[in-house]
């Protein structure tokens, strides 16, 4: 073979060589290259990750997530944790909670927004790693803590927080998170309904509310779009809502294809037994005069008279529900007409009309069926007011009703009491109570009250009360003040109280 031939052949050889060299060092070298970047011998990676087994997912060191559970109402949160997955179950909260109960310790709710108005800084935020509270605790997910902004209370202060950037710190600040009204179940709401986030959505009409996020709704005020809808109660739902300090909770409706709006149909939770207590003005002989605002669920009831135009009053009661009164037997033993029958509300005198007065027409009216008209035992009738609405009385500051005890309610010897008389019967309320009559045969012109206490029931007996019959469910009081407790009942002022279990009619 020519010597040149044999040099070429070896060149091209060693070319070839070459290119296979090269090819394998750009397929294993240049990758070699990237690991030892990464993982260099002796060093610790600086991107330590954790791959869920059941997801395949990827996930950072210190970062969490959820992970659903078969068959169960509980999650697994996990953790990634030194390159390794921790994960335990946890319950399942309800995180559309609008409102908070209590402290708001287990408020899961998305409200993000402080009361100034800043947005709530994410709990796992690396700019909260000194903070004592953050999403990096080993007990985050107790406390609600983790990937996300919201309020929480973790620490049991007075309502839910988070922190936020001011005045160039990161400091903790209370959420504007609306407190959940103490209707049960949303069923009714207090006062104007401002703090109401219940869910009824029918008017009174009838008629369904629309979305507040409506597209029908755009250029009007009050609308999930409006800057403070969240802390209004507005949002994607057709709950009623009162935005506008309004008188009650209304929405937004559509009538005959005409965009309007209607008060719903949500009645106002009872406020039993509040009241605005005025000192007596002055002590008269045979009680105090009052004001109605002291007693507010005091009634009157007025007859009409049979030969004669006008009405006269006939009996003191005490409203126990918006529709109810609670009277005494013994004053409608002439069995009065219902349509005869009137029922007054929120008036201090008795000729006079109050300024927050009420008046009704008697639907009907029950008394018991074991009234004895010799012994008074049972004198207990109940008056049904007429109304167009499932609502009667509307609740003010002259007109509430009276908290019912409970039924097996027993209260110690001695105890002071309010009591209300009515001709010879008598009734008692944990609470002062009043009545147009005086212990003359007049009336007065104005409410009287009177405080008694409850003689114990061995002095509870015909031998103290001039032989009257005394029945099991009757009570004894008397005003024991100017002479103790070894006061002659029959001399004190004397209230002699028959009381029988009862609970409030279904109305019909």
């Amino acid at each position: 073979m020519n010597p040149r031939d044999t040099e070429e052949m070896t060149a091209t050889m060693k070319r070839e060589l070459l290119c296979v060299l090269l090819l394998c060092g750009a397929v294993f070298t240049l990758p070699g290259q990237e690991i030892h970047r990464r993982f260099r011998r002796g060093a610790r990676s600086s991107r330590v990750t954790c791959r869920d087994e059941k997801t395949q997912m990827i996930y950072r060191q210190h970062e969490s997530w959820l992970r659903p559970m078969l068959r169960s109402n509980r999650v697994e949160y996990c953790w990634c944790n030194s390159g390794r997955s921790q994960c335990h179950s946890v319950p399942v909260k309800n995180a559309r909670a609008t409102c908070y109960k209590d402290l708001g310790v287990t408020y899961r709710g998305t409200w993000s927004t402080a009361e100034s108005g800043a947005e709530c800084i994410n709990w796992n935020s690396s700019l909260l790693a000194r903070k004592s509270y953050n999403g990096r605790r080993p007990d985050a997910s107790k406390l609600g803590l983790g990937n996300h902004n919201y309020c929480r209370n973790p620490d049991k202060d007075s309502k839910p927080w988070c922190y936020v950037f001011k005045a160039g710190k990161y400091v903790p600040e209370f959420c504007s998170t609306p407190v959940c009204s103490q209707e049960k179940n949303g069923d009714c709401y207090f006062g104007k309904g401002l703090a109401y986030r219940g869910t009824h959505s029918l008017t009174v009409s009838g008629t369904s509310c629309l979305q507040w996020n409506s597209m029908v709704l755009i250029g009007k005020i009050n609308t999930a779009w409006k800057t403070n809808a969240q802390t209004l109660g507005l949002g994607k739902h057709n709950y009623c809502r009162n935005p506008d300090g309004d008188a009650k909770p209304w929405c937004h409706v559509l009538k005959d294809r005409k965009l309007t709006w209607e008060y719903c149909d949500i009645p106002q939770c009872s406020t039993c037994g509040l009241r605005q207590y005025k000192r007596p003005q002055f002590r008269i002989k045979g009680g105090l005069f009052s004001d109605i605002t002291s007693h507010p669920w005091q009634a009157a009831i007025f007859v009409q008279n049979r030969r004669s135009p006008g009405e006269r009053f006939l009996c003191g009661g005490i409203l126990i529900s918006s529709c109810w009164v609670l009277s005494a037997a013994h004053c409608f033993l002439e069995r009065y007409p219902p349509h005869h029958l009137k029922v007054v509300l929120g008036r201090t005198y008795r000729v006079e009309p109050g300024v927050e007065e009420q008046k009704f027409e008697v639907e009907k009216y029950i008394v018991h069926k074991e009234f004895d008209e010799d012994t008074y035992n049972n004198d207990i009738a109940l008056l049904q007011l007429k109304s167009d609405s499932p609502q009667c009385v509307q609740e003010t500051g002259s007109v509430r009703t009276v908290c019912l005890p409970e039924a097996d309610l027993q209260l110690p010897d001695w105890t002071e009491c309010g009591a209300f008389w009515l001709r010879q019967a008598r009734g008692v309320y944990n609470a002062p109570s009043l009545s147009f009559l005086t212990a003359s045969p007049f009336y007065s012109e104005r409410l009287k009250e009177a405080h008694v206490r409850l003689y114990p029931s061995n002095r509870c007996t015909s031998q103290y009360l001039l032989n009257k019959t005394v029945t099991s469910n009757m009570l004894c009081a008397g005003d024991t003040r100017s002479g103790g407790n070894q006061a002659n009942l029959h001399d004190a002022c004397q209230v002699n109280m028959s009381v029988s279990p009862y609970s409030e009619p279904t109305p019909g």
